[in-house]
């Protein structure tokens, strides 16, 4: 996991009013927790927050620093967006240990292309993140599978990775990753054969109805429609 530091700052506990005038200064409001600490309200510039989103993704190590060169190593545990200006409202982070084990979730890359897909295959992506457990600098950012000799009709599963002998996979083995599939292919609709009706069709212009069969309706005139002006 990639290490990096955001500036933070210590708040109180406040209503919806403060956290909106914190908003408003450019802040995010955030807690941290956990690693036997009492859970503490803090706030990191939106900004900061955002930079390290776009350059690390989901998966990050995050030094909150502090005045005084005080220092907490956490992790992005979870936060909370605004759906309509998309914007963050809330952050948790969980704080750690880096000589502790971590569970984790990296995503799944796809890396070359399948010769199964020059047989006219296509190529499946079934499972798009790992659950892993390792210490914190072991775990990865991301996981590059090579797809590139996977064949039409074949797969491969989570106990086909190979991640090392630092990390511990948490995802079911068994579970299918990537697969080179045949095309769905779409059955033509059956041609009826001269002289038979089809069901809900309409006979023919100059044609009789089938014996046994009722006239097709006449559509009744549509009344137009009166719009009072007054």
């Amino acid at each position: 996991m990639q290490r990096v530091a955001i500036d933070a700052v210590a708040r109180e506990s406040g209503k919806h009013g403060k956290l909106g005038a914190l908003r408003r200064q450019g802040f995010i409001p955030a807690v941290v927790y956990g690693h036997g600490m009492v859970p503490m309200s803090v706030a990191v510039p939106v900004r900061a927050f955002e930079r390290v989103r776009r350059t690390t993704g989901e998966s990050a190590i995050v030094e909150l620093q502090f005045e005084g060169d005080k220092a907490i190593t956490t992790v992005v545990q979870e936060y909370q967006m605004n759906p309509i200006r998309d914007t963050y409202t809330h952050v948790d982070f969980l704080s750690i240990s880096l000589d502790e084990p971590l569970t984790s979730r990296i995503p799944i890359r796809p890396i070359g292309t399948a010769i199964g897909l020059k047989e006219g295959g296509v190529l499946e992506h079934s499972l798009y993140e790992l659950d892993v457990q390792a210490l914190p600098l072991d775990i990865p950012e991301y996981l590059e599978v090579d797809v590139s000799d996977l064949g039409l009709k074949h797969s491969i599963h989570v106990a086909d990775l190979k991640l090392g002998d630092k990390i511990k996979v948490l995802t079911n083995e068994m579970a299918t990753v990537f697969s080179v599939v045949a095309p769905a292919v779409e059955e033509a609709p059956p041609v009826p054969e001269e002289g038979v009706v089809v069901e809900g069709a309409a006979p023919a212009t100059g044609t009789a109805p089938a014996a046994g069969t009722a006239p097709a309706a006449v559509p009744a005139e549509v009344a137009p429609k009166t719009v009072s002006k007054k």
